[in-house]
């Protein structure tokens, strides 16, 4: 005779929370990348990039950021929005850092600058900007933080428009006449226009970023290192700010020497063309002293269509420090004499092209930076990734023409390679790959590891070294209890059976798909079951052992040895023990004692990555009673656990032993027709005392050591778990139809989850 149950009916409903049987059961892996934002609150990365992409095309769809076409094809939407999820929409780009501008000087009353306090220091007789002549700092100042206004149709947005403003005014005197010929400069210290006792005072201010869109004419390939060491040796010792731990950033223009016209006898003149094959001195200086290295970037310009820019010097034997940025026809505000009325000073817009306008795309596309990663990265780091996640396909990768690439802030914001949890006390040190980081939380934690973890960030690092912050309890998620299927099984499956031969007692959860041997020795009941559960209390110590391989010895004096292991079935942790039992025949009460060792688990949970590895092992005693009143057969059970946790490596440093429980009351009886109802109330497997601590990366220093945080935890869920089901049993001609309903409260030990319910049915027949 075969026996077969067919699904009939499985409805379940439940708000808030979910189940709570601690069964081993499939698990649910928690979201390894729960990425926190300001105001959507923590989103998976599918949902993350998708709310990227509509900020990113919000930003697109202003017109004071399509006015500056360079926005775009630097991704600056893209580092926009990376800044509206991690800081909210209220924050400014650029909003905390500022950058310094050496130029002529800035017209403070200029709408584009409205409600910015800027400081602005003279240096070498430079004269405060009064409209006689086009004001070259209001211009460079406005690429990199112009604040647009929404009102105005023609207004356009600096690429980081939160930013704050440092002018540092010097003397750049007049623009050369056109058609002047190109001639390559000799100075030294006390005459490069710029000198060592300015530079000093500048790097004394308190900015990380200084923009100079100012050159001096002459190639740097023209030039090697002794001329600069011999010349200007105190402008090298300034700028390489020996002394200084954090250098501050230098950006300068390339130049604009490309297609001018020259002398014959000059080096790089063809035809009387000027060929600009590398950047010009200042910018230049990087690629001959070695001290500069690392700090100072030189910016060649592009036009719309993504070509080097007519007029611009190429990166050339500066390659390697060298990146393009957009820079021909740039929207700048214009302080200056009125082109139709010389008499008149004009405050207003307007376009202008040269490596000026595309160094300050870089400027603010580096103070972008600098706010995403909350100021932890150092600035030769920032301008390391900068370089690194530079565009180099295409055109770009001509590294004679552009350098490094295209600069991309989209990718610059963005996690490089493989973002990891550090697991050692440096950034460089070895880590743990935020994919594989987890943890799985058995249901007999509930929410107390999850509630202790609220608001705690936690710190990943890409390849280059930036860090990236997630929530921590994103990592975590309850191991989901048995699937509606395994229930209906459960509910389908043979009752436990207590059997009485030769004055023994022998309780055992029948098998489910595998089968069992018994053999009377005589003196004892030596049982072999293959894919069964151990006895004891249904969602108690040994539910974690289910689907086991058991061996069990029962004597006439009621006393029994069960040895189950569950290792070695795919799906299962591996889990084994031993379970000691007495129970006299015809004695209403027994005892049971037993001893059970995760090795990959603890209480059902499972630890990866970050989180190493947890076994632990518990000590189990509990009570069973059974007794007839009428017609209703009356039972309980109740368990108590000590579990003793075994932690290797991760960033739970610190587990105490958990207490533990678990305990059911069932009421059956039997009904006229062989059928039956059951009534029963349970509490599954719960931590009644614990605490744990955990050593958290919260983020870096500019130094590269990993700064951390230690985190209590409190395990002990909020709420507690009651099950109340009913069951009928009725009786078919060649089977039985059996319904199930179940309400939880508290489901999943949660006091804030809704209660659950839950309706099986089953139908038997055999043949």
């Amino acid at each position: 005779m075969v026996g077969l149950w067919v699904i009939g009916l499985l409805v379940s409903a439940c708000g808030g929370g979910g189940g709570g049987s601690t069964g081993p059961g499939p698990t649910a892996s928690p979201n390894p990348s729960c990425i926190p934002t300001a105001d959507f609150g923590c989103l998976s990365p599918t949902k993350y990039n998708e709310e990227l992409k509509r900020i990113a095309g919000s930003h697109q769809a202003q017109t004071d950021f399509s006015n500056q076409w360079g926005l775009t094809t630097i991704k600056a939407d893209q580092a926009w929005a990376h800044l509206d999820l991690a800081k909210g929409s209220n924050v400014e780009p650029g909003e905390g850092v500022t950058v310094g501008v050496v130029d002529t000087g800035i017209d403070q009353s200029h709408f584009a600058f409205a409600g910015k306090t800027i400081p602005e220091e003279f240096f070498q007789g430079a004269l405060d900007e009064d409209g006689s002549k086009s004001s070259h700092g209001t211009a460079v100042a406005s690429v990199i933080a112009a604040t647009p206004d929404p009102q105005s149709p023609d207004d356009f947005s600096g690429v980081a428009p939160g930013a704050g403003l440092h002018m540092f005014a010097i003397p750049l005197g007049d623009p050369l006449p056109p058609g002047t010929p190109y001639e390559p400069s000799h100075f030294n210290d006390s005459s490069s226009g710029f000198s060592p006792d300015t530079i000093g005072k500048i790097l004394d201010a308190d900015v990380d970023i200084l923009n100079f869109s100012f050159s001096s004419s002459g190639l740097i390939e023209n030039y090697d290192e002794t001329f600069f060491r011999t010349n200007l040796p105190q402008t090298i010792a300034a700028l390489a700010q020996a002394q200084t731990n954090d250098k501050k950033i230098l950006v300068w223009a390339a130049g604009n020497a490309h297609g001018r016209r020259c002398r014959i006898e000059t080096d790089n003149c063809d035809n009387g063309t000027f060929k600009a094959t590398s950047v010009e001195i200042w910018a230049g200086m990087v690629a001959r002293i070695k001290e500069l290295q690392g700090h100072a970037i030189a910016v060649v310009a592009i036009q719309q269509d993504g070509d080097i820019a007519r007029f611009s010097n190429r990166c050339g034997v500066a390659a390697n420090w060298c990146l393009a940025a957009p820079g021909d026809d740039v929207e700048v505000a214009y302080f200056g004499p009125n082109p139709y009325d010389p008499n008149q000073v004009l405050r207003g817009l307007g376009t202008l092209s040269g490596t000026s306008f595309a160094a300050p795309m870089v400027s603010g596309g580096l103070a972008l930076m600098k706010q995403l990663f909350r100021n932890q990265l150092s600035n030769t780091a920032l301008v390391t990734r900068l370089f690194a996640t530079a565009d180099k396909s295409g055109r770009y990768a001509d590294r004679n023409v552009y350098g490094q690439g295209l600069i991309n802030l989209g990718a610059a914001t963005s996690p490089v390679g493989q973002t990891s949890i550090a697991g050692s006390g440096t950034v460089a040190g070895p880590g743990d790959d935020l994919r594989t980081t987890g943890l799985r939380l058995g249901g007999a934690f509930g929410d107390g590891l999850g509630r202790s973890l609220v608001g705690q960030e936690i710190a990943a690092f890409d390849s280059l070294g930036a860090p990236f912050w997630f929530k921590l309890a994103g990592f975590t998620g309850m191991a989901r209890g048995p699937s509606s299927l395994v229930r209906l099984r459960e509910l389908t499956a043979q009752n436990p059976v207590t059997r009485r031969t030769n004055e023994r007692l022998t309780t055992f959860i029948p098998d489910r798909a595998g089968g069992s041997v018994e053999q009377d020795l005589g003196y004892a009941m030596l049982r072999f079951g293959f894919r069964e559960r151990p006895a004891g209390a249904a969602g108690g110590h040994f539910s974690l052992a289910d689907n086991a391989t058991t061996l069990t010895l029962t004597g006439s004096n009621g006393m029994g040895v069960t040895a189950f292991t569950a290792s070695g079935f795919a799906g299962r942790s591996p889990t084994s023990g031993i379970a000691l039992s007495w129970r006299p025949f015809d004695v209403p009460v027994g005892f049971r004692a037993g001893w059970l060792t995760e090795q990959e688990t603890l209480l059902g949970t499972t630890a990866t990555g970050a989180f190493g590895r947890l076994s632990a092992d518990a000590a189990v005693t509990g009570i069973e009673t059974g007794f007839e009143i009428g017609r209703w057969h009356l039972a309980a059970d109740a368990e108590i656990g000590t579990a003793r946790p075994r932690l290797q490596g991760g960033i739970i440093t610190r587990m105490s032993s958990l207490t533990t429980s678990s305990f059911a009351f069932k009421a059956t009886r039997k009904l006229g027709h062989d059928g039956l109802v059951r009534i029963s109330l349970s509490q599954p497997l719960r931590v009644e005392d614990g605490r744990a601590a955990l050593s958290v990366p919260i983020g870096r220093t500019k130094e590269g050591a990993v700064l951390r945080q230690s985190v209590p935890a409190n395990l002990v869920p909020s709420g507690r778990q009651i099950d109340v089901s009913a069951q009928w049993y009725y009786p078919l001609v060649n089977g039985e139809l059996r319904f199930d309903a179940a309400w939880m409260h508290h489901p999943g030990h949660n006091a804030n989850a809704d209660p659950a319910v839950r309706f099986l049915a089953g139908w038997q027949f055999e043949f």
